[in-house]
């Protein structure tokens, strides 16, 4: 049953209500019940953009993009997701050296407060960064198939149509060729990439 009682505090009395069970279960620091998931990767799976993967590849984390599901979906070779995956690796390393803003500011990027990364590095490790990715961006060669390597792997952007499939895996395949990954390359099941 719910009471009022008054408690005394250093600045005066305040008024409580008293007499409710409290729940039982992990806090989070506020004082909040923290969430708990029986099985998250159950949750993760059950995620709407994930639904057009296959039941076994859902809880993947390359079905979290647009990008992966490409993959997943067959639609191109796990050798060509490696190749633009890199290529966006390098992309980004490229962005923090010469403080290109964020592709996707989520909210205010409190590590770039301050001296930029370009200012606390060497003058020839930017330019190795700048080399690399020059040379990655040159081996895809005309401007359209770029365009879709960017909007696909960088900017995890759908890719809608066949035409625009066709560039992409053309662009995927220079990159494949340039940074001399192995096109034999197969999706291994996750239950054999466990390391014991």
């Amino acid at each position: 049953m719910w009471r009022s009682e008054f408690i005394q505090f250093k600045r005066g009395v305040r008024s409580i209500m008293v007499g409710r069970p409290r729940k039982i279960g992990r806090r989070k620091p506020g004082g909040r019940l923290a969430q708990a998931y029986i099985n998250p990767k159950a949750q993760v799976a059950t995620q709407p953009h994930r639904a057009s993967v296959g039941k076994t590849m859902r809880e993947w984390p390359e079905a979290g993009s647009p990008f992966g599901r490409l993959m997943l979906n067959g639609k191109i070779t796990p050798a060509q997701y490696e190749a633009g995956v890199a290529y966006a690796d390098l992309a980004a390393s490229y962005r923090a050296v010469f403080d290109v803003p964020r592709i996707h500011p989520s909210a205010m990027d409190l590590a770039n407060v301050g001296p930029s990364v370009s200012q606390g590095m060497a003058s020839h490790i930017a330019r190795a960064i700048r080399a690399r990715y020059d040379a990655a961006f040159e081996a895809i060669g005309a401007n359209r198939l770029q365009r879709a390597v960017k909007d696909a792997a960088v900017l995890e952007k759908p890719v809608h149509g066949d035409f625009n499939l066709s560039l992409l895996k053309k662009g995927l395949d220079r990159l494949v060729a340039h940074f001399g990954i192995d096109s034999a390359l197969q999706i291994m099941s996750r239950a054999k990439c466990k390391v014991s």
